[in-house]
């Protein structure tokens, strides 16, 4: 909503909006533009020039400003819904996928501005440093995640897209793999025939989607020896030569005709080498040259809350992480040594939904268990009751976790967790040498607001 928010501002709209909570950065940054905010929902507070209601899935009709916007006959639209409207009215460049879906969007809106493009962009996260989340452009082209929650990329008609991988997740909407593949199936046949379509052709379920697409397809894998079946407009794209290192990576990406470059990005991870091929092969499409696709990557200052350091005054190091899956802690404490070494790695995890935690609490086990220390917060409980489970099932996380010889240990709350903070750095200067990584998809951020110290 709030990348959306920014997109229409830039367009020329008014906005106002409400929410329970808004933090102290959404106050400040929407404020600056002129945005009325409101916390909590109110009839009142929907202006009486608006023109248009736009919510979230999770406000229902009864809520009293969807209310009083049916009774003054006002349009109302879901997120996706509105989306699909602005998107499908344009080129639209889609990029869907269980992970990666925040980082390839802005890697690529980061490769077409600096090669002086001017497209839209509505993405779930912001680049390091920039004021916006969304913007507007002067080229009627706009990149936009496409999201599985709920069926909401099929609201989307893509002339380009990228599926990054397909796996189990959203439990309260697809109760299996299989269901969410034909999702993902169905997806790959909105593309457009014109266009094109980017795959990771080392996901099983990717592979099963792409069947249905019409569009020519451009494949990228990491092994060096893959049984695929190409169309005669399919593209093959090897990733080989990896280097990685504390600044980043280097890697070469070669095709099937025998194009080839070698690249370098100040990213940390195997799936961040995927997402920046899935970039640079839409960059490809969307007519940007190899030599800007260098530059850019180059470049490109990394996404907020995705491997983002954050450093403190007392000299503790904390890298804060979006990471709420246990595919993608496995790769974030594979960053972690990528980028730190062998210093110890002690993992803050706050898990986001009961549902997903418990279908995949084996996988949450083993997903942590290399870290060197583990401290597991309540579950953050969203579009779901927050009852006695949000503590319950992640105190079976910590016994499971030291059951199989981890060391694993549970704080009760956000407030307990900056009180304890606050008082190791007053006791070991620079947190004891470790490394500290925030991890989740909820409100575990809020740490680095509340805690004073933190210089970056």
């Amino acid at each position: 909503m709030r990348s959306l928010a920014d997109y229409l501002l830039d367009s020329g709209w008014t906005i106002s909006g409400s929410d329970q909570t808004i933090s102290s950065t959404l106050q400040s940054h929407f404020q600056a533009r002129g945005v009325s905010l409101f916390i909590g929902h109110l009839c009142e507070n929907i202006p009486p020039e608006t023109t248009v209601c736009i919510h979230s899935l999770a406000i229902p009709e009864s809520n009293p400003e969807r209310e009083a916007a049916r009774l003054r006959n006002l349009p109302q639209f879901s997120y996706v819904k509105f989306l699909g409207k602005l998107f499908n009215e344009q080129t639209g460049v889609a990029i869907a996928g269980t992970h990666g879906k925040t980082t390839t969007s802005l890697m690529l809106g980061h490769l077409l501005k600096e090669a002086d493009r001017s497209v839209g962009l509505i993405s779930g996260g912001r680049v390091v440093g920039s004021e916006k989340w969304g913007y507007a452009g002067i080229e009627s082209t706009i990149i936009a995640e496409a999201c599985e929650f709920r069926q909401s990329l099929l609201e989307l008609t893509p002339k380009y897209a990228a599926v990054l991988g397909i796996e189990t997740d959203h439990f309260d909407c697809y109760p299996d793999l299989n269901a969410v593949t034909d999702v993902f199936r169905k997806f790959c046949a909105q593309v457009s025939s014109e266009g094109c379509l980017v795959l990771n052709a080392d996901c099983p379920a990717t592979r099963i989607a792409a069947e249905a697409a019409t569009c020519s397809r451009q494949w990228f894998t990491l092994k060096e020896e893959l049984d695929i079946e190409l169309r005669e407009i399919d593209m093959l794209w090897t990733i080989s030569n990896i280097i990685r290192h504390k600044e980043g990576v280097d890697f070469f990406v070669t095709s099937q005709t025998g194009i080839s470059a070698m690249l370098q990005a100040p990213v940390y991870g195997i799936h961040q080498i995927q997402n920046a091929t899935a970039a640079l092969l839409l960059a490809l499409q969307l007519k940007v040259d190899w030599s800007e696709i260098t530059t850019g990557l180059m470049s490109f200052p990394g996404v907020e809350r995705r491997f983002q350091q954050r450093n403190h005054s007392s000299g503790a190091i904390f890298v804060d992480d979006y990471a709420h899956h246990p595919s993608e802690i496995r790769a974030t404490l594979n960053a972690l040594r990528q980028k730190f070494g062998e210093k110890p790695r002690h993992v803050i995890f706050q898990p986001h939904q009961v549902q997903r935690t418990e279908a995949l609490f084996e996988e949450f086990v083993t997903a942590l268990l290399p870290a060197e220390k583990v401290t597991l917060l309540p579950v953050f409980a969203a579009r779901e009751t927050a009852d006695d489970r949000v503590e319950s099932v992640s105190r079976r996380l910590v016994e499971a976790g030291n059951r199989q010889g981890g060391q694993f240990e549970y704080c009760p709350s956000l407030d307990h967790l900056c009180s304890s903070l606050d008082d190791s750095w007053k006791n070991v200067p620079g947190s004891g040498g470790e490394v500290i990584a925030t991890l989740g998809a909820g409100n575990i951020d809020r740490i680095y607001d509340e805690l004073p110290g933190f210089i970056c």
